[in-house]
């Protein structure tokens, strides 16, 4: 991976940088692993599922929240963070009363 991959196939919006933290922190938690770790695992996903590192990172932030409703310009990197990662949200959920 190189610098000037990631500068260029992740989005410059305001919130860029605080999605991809907040998706690294996600996979901290739940992998007990190294911020280096967490963001090669985003990046590996994406590139697996051929989608951006932030439209990744976005569909894991939204995974964790619950938040599943899918919205057009993110449907394959929910898909993708679904095959990913859903199971390490399996048992978190509470239960309806």
């Amino acid at each position: 991976m190189t610098a000037n991959w990631v500068s260029t196939h992740i989005s410059c919006g305001p919130n860029s940088g605080r999605i991809l933290d907040t998706a690294r922190g996600i996979l901290i938690g739940l992998r007990r692993c190294p911020s280096e770790a967490a963001f090669d695992e985003l990046f590996r996903a994406a590139q697996r599922h051929n989608v951006s590192v932030f439209a990744m990172a976005w569909a894991l932030v939204h995974l964790a929240g619950n938040s599943g409703k899918a919205t057009a310009s993110f449907v394959d990197a929910q898909s993708a963070a679904r095959e990913e990662w859903g199971q390490l949200f399996a048992g978190s959920a509470a239960p309806a009363r």
